[in-house]
């Protein structure tokens, strides 16, 4: 090591205030950096791990394979693991009360593969052979039925076939009138086990069967779930195991495809690939590239700060080793040791800080909220190494450039320049004017203090800009928080109501009636339609604004019909008529009349979201139409032409409209209970007493959603408020850095204005001046700068999903402007008074007497 090396660790070591400070804030820097990509990367294998702790590990699923292609996937290159399953047959259960899910569904499946798909075991165990079985809770909760672990159930398990022997598949529903099971052969089973119901993947939707599970069967046909090698190049492998030339062919296929029933794991493939819409991917790259941005410039202007804010400090001691013989090299090489040093220490603790502020994070969100939001799993905590790498290597890279800049600054300056500190102050032959109220409000002081500020400008630039950085940033991040509530806002819209209920077959009169006397009941209504046999067909076509969406241009263009149908939903009395007091029409002007709402939502070429009406239809109007089914005709008074839904049609649109008529004018019609909407006291408890008392309706509890949407913007609000707090405490160590700093720098310039008579008050006066000039023109330049930001959050969070229009109006910062207008003035006035203080226990002759030296 040699003598400037030396030198450079003892003067480290002799300014360990400053030394301290710098280290901190690279420690600040690159803890934001790394735990913001740890949090990314922990987020998304979170999710992944919940998606395979709900559904197992797989990607594609494929039904109906015959043998050859069973052994083809199994053995193909790109596949991992594939889960065989054996579709054995339907056999049908009397005493199941869904008549659209008459049948129970034997599977068959090896021992280790149960766990694989992630079946949970509510109670007993999974079967070991032939004779035992496990059953969905669903065929107990949805098929009426009380079947118990230990149970037996014996019957016949066949084929499904139409009459004419057609094989059915499981996309075909159940049709009584024709359909029967065939080649069946009768089975005695033992329940030892009591499952989840399996994801619709498994189990789906429109299948008319109940699945039932056991082990050792060889025969019937061959499901295979499985899971890819590569899951980024899931579009490839897919097109091999298709056979067909390009991806397109099976997202719009023309003919029939190799395998015609198969499922992805979207979910899983979502956040294992990133594979999002491009409206959602653009709007993710847009924000986190704001974001990112942020941090990247907030964590380089603050160590090339500390850097500039040491090298200026040490201006005099590089003058002395250059007026000794210090070429311009070493003095370069001395700040880069130095910094290398600095780099060494804070660097690596920084990736440290980073990853322990995450992990006590997550352990801290797992604890209040994880396993509601994850459905039963738990936030993960994974590390990334290349957001180590890149913490890493930005880190260097940035305080490499930030010393190697300070150092040919030093370098550049003679060193009679360097002793003296003179290149700071700018020196002209024109008198510098004063304002005169700047006389007025703070005398001579005030005088010295302004002309002091025009002199030397780049000493204050650097304060002013520390300053505008902390209040855009700390603005601008609180309008990526509002933006992110504002969005999620939108899916907790304000219900009157926290429970739905609907049908799977329809409502029975006593049902309905029993619902509604049932308990905890604040208020309710309920919503009926007309059946799809009674569809109502509008031959009046010139009334419609005949559109059609082109997926070239994006747009809905003119498609000219003969006819069209129309939705006609009947509310209660009581809804329609609050329904028509919000639209401003009494209740006599709506009597025997339908409300029209026909506003639907268009993403232009450009992007632009607008919003058009589907109909040329106004009040007063008619609408004729005729029933399909019978041909009768009907007519509909139109009482008023609605901008907004009712209760229940949340985000509803249609280029066709919706027709809203009072149950009570048209008894007449064949309407049918479609759901009805509860608000309740206890919603938990009236779900609870629901599902035990009704075998064949659907109950949704809104409000257990909504919870579970709530905890997640809570676990946003902890992860986004973190990281403006650790982005406000780089601005405030940046701030306090810089502005004791120069008031160090200026102890001389002090020290003479006190000897030659200046009193304290006008001392004071002159420092008031500073402070209010920094902090001024710092929440100019940072609130225009925020504003800007806030834009461009704005911009970034409007998105269109799914035809629905979730657009944040524009957010004016307002309340986090008047906190940074308000946290400026007095952080800035405390810094300097403690500044200032220092100073004035100094000794004004030996402070001068210093300086000469």
């Amino acid at each position: 090591m040699n003598v400037l090396s030396t030198l450079s660790i003892k003067n480290l070591k002799m300014n360990k205030k400053r030394t301290i400070s710098t280290i901190v804030g690279i420690i600040l820097s690159i803890a934001l950096i790394c735990g913001v990509a740890t949090l990314c990367t922990s987020f998304r294998e979170s999710l992944i791990q919940s998606t395979i702790d709900r559904s197992g590990y797989w990607h594609l699923n494929i039904n109906n394979i015959n043998v050859e292609d069973e052994k083809q996937l199994e053995h193909n290159i790109d596949i991992e693991k594939a889960i065989k399953i054996k579709e054995i047959g339907y056999g049908k259960l009397d005493g199941i009360v869904n008549p659209e899910k008459p049948y129970l569904k034997l599977y068959s499946m090896s021992n280790d593969e149960f766990k694989d798909l992630k079946f949970k075991l509510i109670e007993g165990r999974f079967p070991k052979n032939k004779n035992e079985v496990i059953i969905s809770n669903h065929l107990n909760y949805n098929g009426g039925l009380n079947y118990k672990i230990g149970d037996e159930i014996k019957i016949d398990i066949g084929k499904r076939r139409t009459l004419d022997n057609y094989d059915l598949k499981v996309s075909n529903p159940y049709d009584k009138e024709d359909e029967k099971i065939v080649d069946s052969s009768n089975i005695n089973f033992k329940i030892v086990g009591i499952i989840d119901r399996p994801s619709y993947d498994f189990e789906k939707h429109q299948d008319p069967g109940y699945s039932i599970i056991s082990t050792g069967y060889d025969k019937g046909k061959t499901n295979l779930f499985m899971a890819f090698k590569e899951p980024k190049d899931y579009k490839n492998t897919l097109v091999e195991l298709f056979e067909l030339n390009n991806y397109r062919e099976l997202e719009y296929p023309k003919g029939d495809l190799k395998f015609d029933e198969f499922a992805m794991n979207n979910e899983l493939l979502r956040w294992q690939v990133l594979n999002f819409g491009v409206t959602t991917m653009n709007m993710i790259t847009t924000v986190a590239g704001i974001v990112i941005g942020i941090i990247i410039f907030t964590s380089v202007f603050f160590i090339r700060n500390s850097f500039a804010i040491s090298t200026t400090e040490k201006i005099k001691l590089y003058g002395m080793l250059s007026s000794v013989g210090t070429t311009k090299k070493q003095i370069r090489k001395n700040v880069i040791f130095e910094a290398l040093i600095l780099g060494l220490i804070g660097i690596p603790l920084g990736i440290v800080c980073g990853l322990v502020a995450i992990f006590i994070l997550l352990k801290v969100v797992n604890i209040l909220v994880g396993d509601f939001i994850l459905n039963g799993s738990e936030f993960v905590f994974k590390t990334s190494p290349l957001a180590i790498l890149l913490s890493t290597v930005l880190g260097f890279i940035t305080v490499y450039l930030s010393a190697i800049s300070s150092a040919r600054k030093a370098s550049k300056v003679s060193p009679i320049e360097n002793l003296r500190n003179s290149d700071k102050l700018k020196i002209t032959n024109k008198n510098l004017k004063t304002p005169k109220i700047i006389n007025k409000l703070f005398g001579t002081g005030g005088v010295i203090a302004y002309k002091n500020l025009k002199r030397s400008k780049k000493k204050y630039r650097t304060t002013v800009i520390s300053l505008t950085v902390s209040i855009f940033v700390f603005i601008a991040m609180n309008s990526f928080l509002h933006n992110t509530f504002g969005i999620s806002n939108q899916f907790l819209k304000d219900l009157k109501y926290n429970i739905e209920i609907s049908y799977r077959d329809e409502f029975k009169i006593d049902d309905v009636n029993k619902i509604l006397n049932l308990d905890n009941i604040k208020d309710k209504h309920i919503i009926y339609r007309l059946p799809r046999t009674s569809s109502i067909i509008i031959n009046d076509v010139n009334k419609f604004i005949e559109q059609n969406f082109n997926d070239k241009s994006g747009q809905l263009e003119h498609n000219p019909v003969t006819e069209r149908y129309l939705s006609i939903y009947a509310l209660d009395g009581e809804t329609f008529n609050s329904y028509a007091k919000r639209l401003g029409i009494s209740e006599k002007d709506a009597n025997d009349k339908g409300i029209f709402y026909d506003l639907y939502t268009n993403n232009g070429v450009d992007g632009k979201v607008t919003e058009k009406r589907a109909s040329k239809y106004k009040s007063g109007d008619l609408i004729k139409g005729i029933f399909e089914y019978n041909k009768e005709s009907i007519e509909i008074p139109i009482a008023t032409i609605a901008n907004i839904t009712p209760i229940g049609f949340e985000g509803y649109q249609s280029l066709s409209g919706y027709l809203f008529v009072n149950i009570d004018d048209y008894k007449s019609l064949p309407f049918e209970v479609e759901t009805i909407l509860i608000d309740s006291e206890n919603p938990n408890t009236f779900e609870s007493e629901f599902n035990k008392e009704f075998k064949n309706l659907n109950c949704t509890n809104i409000y257990k959603i909504q919870q579970q949407q709530k905890s997640l913007i809570l676990v946003i609000s902890i992860f986004l408020y973190g990281f403006i707090t650790v982005i406000t405490l780089i601005g405030v160590t940046n701030i306090f850095n810089t502005i004791t700093s120069n008031i160090e720098l200026r102890q001389k310039e002090f020290a003479t204005l006190k000897s030659i008579g200046m009193t304290k008050k006008e001392f004071n006066r002159m420092v008031n001046l500073e402070t209010l000039f920094y902090s001024t023109k710092s929440l100019i330049y940072g609130i225009v700068l925020g504003l800007i930001g806030s834009y461009a959050f704005n911009k970034a969070f409007t998105i269109k999903l799914e035809s629905h229009k979730l657009e944040s109006q524009m957010y004016v910062p307002i309340v986090p402007i008047i906190i940074s207008i308000i946290a400026v003035f007095i952080l800035v006035f405390i810094i300097m008074r403690y500044s200032i203080n220092k100073v004035n226990k100094k000794n004004v002759v030996e402070t001068i007497r210093n300086e000469n030296i």
